[in-house]
């Protein structure tokens, strides 16, 4: 806040705007929707992007960090949640044929303990995100 405190700038359109020369530059839908985070009522997110040269070969991956899910959906079917995810992201990101992997990472902390995680992983083919792009709904509304 104290940076932005002597400028005679709006703070919420320069975020604004922020925002949206980001998703320029790393392409439409490069921050998950709003309904992938409402899937899970996860508290924050965190995107990384990779590539990894291993054995002659390169692999370029998605990666969403989802922390401190708390719906239903967690609980009930986790796996059935990465793969709706990783579908909704798939389907948002105009770049995401520039990837092999989305990887879904869901991350809970100990509410009295932040140090303590605990952690679930996830890994789709885009190939195979793009070809089953349905109208499954995985039990999901």
């Amino acid at each position: 806040m104290g940076l932005f405190s002597s400028c005679a700038c709006d703070g919420e359109n320069l975020m604004k705007a922020m925002f949206w020369g980001m998703n320029k530059l790393a392409g439409d839908g490069y921050f998950p929707s709003a309904e992938i985070l409402a899937l899970g009522e996860f508290e924050q997110v965190e995107i990384n992007m990779s590539k990894s040269h291993l054995d002659g070969q390169t692999t370029s991956q998605v990666e969403l960090r989802l922390i401190n899910g708390k719906g239903h959906s967690m609980h009930q079917s986790e796996e059935n949640l990465a793969r709706k995810c990783a579908e909704l992201y798939a389907e948002g990101y105009s770049k995401i044929m520039e990837y092999d992997e989305v990887k879904i990472v869901f991350i809970q902390t100990d509410p009295f303990n932040p140090n303590n995680m605990a952690m679930s992983e996830y890994i789709f083919r885009v190939e195979d995100l793009i070809n089953s792009v349905n109208n499954y709904d995985y039990g999901f509304q």
